[in-house]
């Protein structure tokens, strides 16, 4: 039970970092681009990648800020992998629910 809940606690303490709007427009795109399970993976961790770049290059484009690259330590490996937690969840939603419909339009 104590590897729940630490892995509980590392997607909990990312979850909060995640900007609402931006993820909701993330996920839908890359989950209607998904066409099975094996790539809803792929595309959750494409989608992290591209949710950071967005994220970094936000307040470059802008705001004129100076581009500053993240620090890959702890922190940022737990916020990753919450991120791409829920994108998975997001995007196999998606894919679940267009198949569905897919199938009943036939």
């Amino acid at each position: 039970m104590d590897i729940i809940d630490s892995w509980w606690a590392i997607i909990r303490d990312g979850l909060y970092h995640i900007h609402p709007i931006q993820f909701v427009i993330i996920g839908l795109l890359f989950g209607w681009m998904t066409g099975s399970i094996l790539s809803a993976v792929f595309s959750a961790v494409f989608a992290s990648v591209v949710y950071l770049a967005v994220d970094l290059l936000w307040p470059v484009i802008f705001n004129h800020a100076v581009f500053a690259m993240p620090v890959f330590d702890a922190p940022f490996w737990h916020f990753f992998l919450s991120l791409s937690f829920a994108f998975l969840v997001v995007t196999l939603a998606i894919y679940i629910v267009k198949s569905i419909f897919e199938g009943i339009r036939g």
